[in-house]
């Protein structure tokens, strides 16, 4: 999967969760400060990602990320890490 086909999964995923129109889900936006999204919707949002891109997360690892874009690395560095090609 490229960084562009992870960056629209990653996009749809939260568009869906939060409701908001998809043009509001850019690769800057942040999460909290313009997703509102709070603590209960980073743990489902964790659990989706675990599902649909076969890797774990740590419980930790979104309280690290603020922006759409760097949910998308660290997708990329999990799936790396994991050893998830697809």
């Amino acid at each position: 999967m490229t960084t562009m086909e992870l960056d629209t999964q990653v996009k749809s995923i939260l568009t869906e969760r939060l409701g908001l129109p998809a043009e509001a889900i850019t690769s800057d936006a942040r999460l909290v400060e313009d997703l509102e999204m709070d603590s209960l919707d980073a743990v489902e949002l964790a659990i989706q990602m675990e599902r649909e891109f076969g890797i774990s997360i740590e419980e930790d690892a979104l309280r690290d990320v603020g922006t759409v874009a760097e949910v998308v690395a660290l997708l990329e560095r999990l799936r790396s890490e994991q050893g998830v090609t697809v």
